[in-house]
C-alpha cells in the first residue's frame, strides 16, 4: 500500500460534511485557514489527549536559549477566552513556560500554527488526536510512547470508522504505514496494551522494561505475569531471554498427573526435524479450541469445508504425503500463529484477520483430512 496522508483523509472529508457555499461564503471559505502568531506560553492549554512522555526538558531548554528561541512553530486550537490547545508541542511549550519562570521573559512569546476548529464537533475530536500523532511522528519516542501511540491511532481510526468514514484498506496497514513501522510490530503492540498487566505497562513507562520483554511477558497469563513482576523488582529487571522462557513453561497443575491435554502437548511439543520450536501449552489450548468448531462441522458434514485454491489443488492432486505433511507443519508453526496474533490485537471479532485465521483453520483441516486419507 501507498503511503497517504491521514489529515488529507480527513480534510477530504471535512469537505465533503462540509454544506456547499456561494457568493461572499465562497470567497470567505478559500481565505487561507492557517495562520502562524506569536502567542504567550501563558495563553497556552495542554491537550488532555497528549499521552506523550515529557521527557528531558533540561536539555530543550537549553537547546531553545542556543537557537535564541523556538524556531519550529506549535499547532494549536482555539479556545475559549483568548486559550489555545496545543496539538502539537507540548514540551517546547513546557520548556519555555519554565526558562520564564526562571527570569528569561524573552522566551515568553512563541510562533503557533493555528488549527481552526471544524463545525463538526466529533470530526474535530478526531482530528485534533490525529494531529497530536501525526505531527509527533518525526519526535524521538520511548518504547512506552510507540505502544501508546498505536493504541491511540487504532481508537480514533475505529471512531472514524463508526462515524461513517471510510479507510483506503486494512486498519493495521494504515497503522503501520503511518507509524513508519510493520503489520507484525503494529500487532505485537497491540497485544502489549491488552494484555500485559498495569504493573509492568508501568515499567515501560518508567523505561525498565524493554519492548519485547514487554510482549513475551504479555503471552503470560495474569497469574505467570504478576509471578514474573516479582521477579522484576526482586532481580531488578527481566531480559527478553527470562521472558521468553517463563512463557516456553507449561501452566502448573494442581494435580500431580498430567492432564490429558497435557500429555498431548507433551507429544506434539516434542522435537523433530520438521518443527523449528515447541509451542507453549497455553498456545496449545487457544489452538484446540479454535479447531473444536471445524472438528464438529466435519463430523456433521464430511464435505470439505470450501474449495481450495489453484496451488493447492495442485498440492493435494499431485503432492506425496510427506510433502502434505510439510505444508500442514507450515501452515501451523508459522502462518496460523502469525494471524491469530493479528487477529487478538483487533478488538473487531469480525475483521479480515479472524476471517484469515478461519481460512487458515480451514486448509489445515482439508490437508489434515487428505493426510489422514479421509
Amino acid at each position: 500500500m501507498g503511503k497517504f496522508n491521514l489529515m488529507d483523509l480527513l480534510n477530504a472529508q471535512a469537505e465533503r460534511d462540509a454544506p456547499q457555499a456561494s457568493g461572499t461564503d465562497e470567497a470567505q471559505r478559500q481565505k487561507p485557514a492557517y495562520e502562524i502568531v506569536a502567542l504567550s506560553v501563558h495563553s497556552l492549554a495542554p491537550s488532555e489527549d497528549n499521552f506523550y512522555s515529557m521527557a528531558e526538558i533540561e536539555t530543550l531548554k537549553r537547546d531553545i536559549e542556543l537557537a535564541g528561541g523556538v524556531k519550529q512553530n506549535l499547532t494549536v486550537t482555539p479556545l475559549e477566552g483568548d486559550k489555545y490547545k496545543i496539538l502539537a508541542g507540548h514540551r517546547r511549550r513546557r520548556a519555555c513556560l519554565e526558562l520564564v519562570q526562571e527570569g528569561k521573559p524573552e522566551y515568553e512569546f512563541i510562533p503557533c500554527g493555528i488549527e481552526p476548529p471544524q463545525p463538526d464537533a466529533e470530526m474535530q475530536a478526531i482530528r485534533e488526536e490525529l494531529l497530536i500523532i501525526t505531527t509527533n511522528s518525526q519526535r524521538e519516542k520511548t518504547d512506552w510512547d510507540r505502544v501508546q501511540e498505536a493504541k491511540h491511532l487504532h481508537d480514533v481510526l475505529q471512531r472514524y470508522k463508526k462515524r461513517g468514514g471510510r479507510l483506503p484498506g486494512r486498519m493495521r496497514e494504515i497503522i503501520a504505514d503511518t507509524l513508519n513501522t510493520s503489520t507484525t510490530q503494529i500487532g505485537r503492540m497491540g497485544a502489549i496494551a491488552k494484555k500485559l498487566i498495569p504493573e509492568f505497562q508501568a515499567e515501560m513507562k518508567e523505561k525498565r522494561l524493554g519492548i519485547s520483554a514487554a510482549y513475551e511477558l504479555s503471552g503470560l497469563p495474569e497469574e505467570q505475569q504478576r509471578a514474573a513482576y516479582a521477579e522484576h523488582r526482586e532481580k531488578g529487571g527481566l531480559s527478553v531471554s527470562d521472558a521468553k522462557q517463563r512463557k516456553s513453561k507449561p501452566k502448573p497443575q494442581d494435580e500431580t498427573a498430567n492432564t490429558p491435554a497435557q500429555v498431548e502437548w507433551e507429544r506434539e511439543a516434542a522435537p523433530s526435524p520438521n518443527r523449528e520450536a515447541p509451542r507453549t501449552f497455553e498456545e496449545f489450548q487457544e489452538q484446540q479450541k479454535a479447531l473444536r468448531p471445524l472438528e464438529q462441522q466435519k463430523a456433521a458434514e464430511p464435505e470439505p469445508l470450501s474449495e481450495p485454491d489453484t496451488a493447492a489443488s495442485a498440492l493435494l492432486d499431485t503432492g506425496t504425503p510427506e510433502e502434505i505433511k510439510r505444508a500442514l507443519e507450515r501452515l501451523e508453526n508459522h502462518l496460523l500463529p502469525y494471524c491469530v496474533s493479528m487477529a487478538e490485537a483487533d478488538e473487531n471479532q469480525e475483521s479480515e484477520w479472524a476471517l484469515d485465521v478461519k481460512a487458515v483453520l480451514a486448509a489445515m483441516a482439508e490437508l489434515q483430512r487428505r493426510v489422514n486419507g479421509v
